[in-house]
């Protein structure tokens, strides 16, 4: 007992030396500009986690203390570490995309968690800054900028028709079939899979590390975070339970990047006529045989049809269980949505050739986006450079984060914001036509994140939701 207290004793000396040293790197200003404003926590240390606003939503805590210290950007000290959070539109349009070249950067530093032990390092969404970054996003690119996600159409039509198909033989498990159907197409137009219609691994380990990712990302959600060194803790440390959480899902996130992937590469060596059109055999055929280095390139194809299996599923699934709930709380709204449909389609079932025409269906959509996002937090950019905004210093290795929760409800862009209302982005001209209003910004704009961090997988996934909402409203009442 009495080395185990030694042991302890040692750690938590050490743990404070660590705290002391980076104060002493950290907190030394290069110029005498005052850091943005926040709650100054305690001393020396700052703060050892982040906020657990009400109901656990940090993201309402930020945007009140932006309120309260009268700021777009707030500052908090985390152990040594300089957490930035912008609360307003102008403030990331100023940074992240104006100055995008020095906040495209990820940080290492409060992801540890996520990145490291649950062994997420490998997504391009949290890849560093670099040459295997860039070579990533021109993988997805190839694949789903405006016009090459229309070759994916078909394969969505298909699912969403399944979909369909499922809710009538049995609606009371809607919700069920809603993710089956997200993971579905991800594993169709990714990796030409079909999956199982009932307990399928891939859209288990999907689910399994989709909870890794939404309970790793809230700011201060594990000390390890904040304090890189504790990976370091042996499992039967106090305190270390954290590490056996990783070790599970870290099991599903490398499932999610490697079982499909090589499941696709074996079916085109063996016989690649046979294999249907998909984004992991596109990228097979045009990058990494072709590269100069099919290695590396492959690492990156692997990485990037990863990554889109990973983050598209969850998110499909999360904005249209959104879609339901905001017709469920606006039972006036559902039978205009229906009326409109029914004229533009006339009995047949709506596809993208009715894509402009039928704005009640896009309202939906963008206000299930704005009230309930899906990311309320985007993914922390990293400051590569001292920079300065507006009179007040944000230090080079500062983590940045987008408070999207608080930028859709901003009471100035969108008037009452904590009332889900579609009706708000739909005019009405005096000959009784009804369009999108021009004026009401696309909440869409703002929660695919921004600058060179947006998320390049935006149009699929808008146009997912679209379809499947459209045709939902065709064939059910709600």
């Amino acid at each position: 007992m009495s080395s185990l207290l030694r042991v302890a004793d040692a750690v938590l000396l050490c743990a404070a030396l660590a705290i002391i040293y980076r104060l002493c790197l950290r907190q030394a200003q290069p110029s005498r500009l005052p850091y943005p404003p926040g709650p100054p926590g305690y001393p020396l240390i700052g703060h050892l986690s982040g906020p657990e606003g009400p109901g656990g939503r940090s993201w309402v805590t930020f945007r009140d203390w932006g309120l309260q210290y009268g700021s777009d950007v707030i500052h908090l000290n985390m152990a040594g570490t300089h957490l930035i959070v912008l609360n307003t539109l102008r403030a990331c349009s100023n940074l992240l995309e104006k100055r995008s070249t020095i906040y495209s950067d990820r940080p290492t530093a409060g992801i540890t968690m996520l990145s490291e032990l649950c062994g997420l390092g490998w997504s391009f969404g949290l890849q560093r800054y670099g040459p295997e970054w860039r070579d990533g996003r021109k993988c997805f690119e190839s694949q789903f900028n405006a016009h090459a996600v229309r070759k994916y159409r078909p394969a969505l039509s298909r699912e969403v028709s399944r979909f369909l198909r499922n809710l009538c033989t049995d609606p009371a498990a809607w919700e069920y079939h809603v993710h089956h159907m997200a993971g579905a197409l991800i594993m169709s137009v990714g990796y030409a899979i079909d999956v199982q219609a009932k307990d399928d691994p891939y859209l288990n380990a999907a689910e399994h590390a989709g909870e890794c990712v939404q309970k790793t990302l809230v700011p201060g959600a594990f000390l390890v975070d904040i304090l890189p060194f504790l990976k370091y803790l042996p499992d039967w440390f106090p305190g270390a339970g954290f590490k056996q959480k990783a070790r599970s899902w870290r099991k599903s996130i490398m499932y999610i990047r490697d079982a499909p992937y090589d499941v696709t590469k074996k079916r085109v060596a063996d016989d690649a006529e046979s294999v249907p059109d998909c984004v992991a055999k596109d990228l097979m055929e045009k990058m990494v045989d072709n590269a100069k280095d099919p290695e590396y390139m492959e690492r990156v194809a692997r990485s990037a049809v990863g990554s889109m299996y990973l983050a598209g599923a969850d998110t499909t699934h999360s904005v249209l269980s959104a879609c339901v709930l905001t017709l469920v709380l606006n039972p006036n709204f559902l039978p205009r949505a229906q009326a409109s449909i029914d004229e533009v389609c006339q009995g047949r079932l709506p596809d993208f050739s009715d894509y402009e025409a039928l704005p009640h269906v896009h309202a939906v959509v963008r206000e299930a986006m704005r009230w309930n996002p899906v990311v309320a937090l985007n993914l922390p950019h990293r400051c590569t450079t001292d920079d300065i905004y507006e009179g007040q210093l944000i230090p080079a290795g500062s983590i940045v984060i987008a408070n999207i929760w608080a930028i859709l409800h901003d009471p100035a862009v969108y008037p009452d914001p904590e009332s889900c209302n579609p009706m708000r982005y739909l005019r009405c001209s005096p000959d009784g036509t009804v369009t999108l209003d021009p004026a009401v910004p696309n909440p869409a704009d703002v929660a695919f994140g921004f600058g060179r961090r947006i998320c390049p997988g935006r149009f699929k996934g808008y146009q997912t939701v679209w379809l499947a909402l459209a045709r939902m409203l065709a064939a059910f009442d709600i």
